[in-house]
């Protein structure tokens, strides 16, 4: 239950998975233990690497753009993403994606960087669920919650945080009136 609750919340830097694979009809799946997109990128000659970032556009206008408007974009429908453009019937379009996978499964022989780096949030985690089942010990679970729920807004701005820490502060122009 506490796997559940950190797929549903946590989003931290190990949870960070890449996939790669080829659009051949303008869809692809999505990785089973995918939970959200972090980044996309689709094959273009034009980027440093072979590859350039796609934007996300919501189903309504994606599905409305003609193919020559709609090649750097992409969508989500249930576990499928829609890439726009035509892509090449034979070799197909490459691309990229980082997502935040599931957490690993909780197991006595596979060890999970949930318990290793984060030892307090799994512990009370897995405690929250075990007080609510024994007589008189709800409060305790609720300020369980409280706390795990707490750790984990935490470690989501810290995330935040540092994705951003490498990049040079932008002030914006400040126009004068006089």
């Amino acid at each position: 239950m506490a796997e559940q609750k950190f797929n549903a919340e946590l989003r931290v830097d190990r949870m960070i998975e890449f996939a790669e694979g080829q659009i051949m009809d303008r869809c692809a799946l999505l990785p089973d233990d995918w939970l959200e997109m972090d980044l996309v990128k689709v094959e273009n000659s034009n980027g440093a690497d072979g590859f350039l970032p796609a934007r996300y556009k919501s189903r309504d206008e994606f599905f409305n753009l003609s193919d020559k408007n709609s090649f750097m974009y992409y969508t989500l429908e249930g576990r499928q993403m829609y890439f726009g453009g035509t892509p090449d019937d034979i070799e197909g379009v490459a691309y990229r994606i980082m997502y935040y996978g599931e957490v690993p499964v909780f197991s006595d022989t596979v060890t999970s960087w949930v318990y290793t780096k984060y030892p307090t949030l799994y512990l009370f985690g897995a405690l929250i669920h075990s007080d609510l089942y024994a007589v008189g010990e709800e409060p305790k679970a609720a300020q369980l919650k409280q706390f795990v729920e707490d750790q984990i807004t935490k470690l989501n701005s810290v995330h935040l945080k540092a994705k951003a820490s490498g990049s040079r502060l932008r002030r914006t122009r400040v126009r004068s009136f006089g």
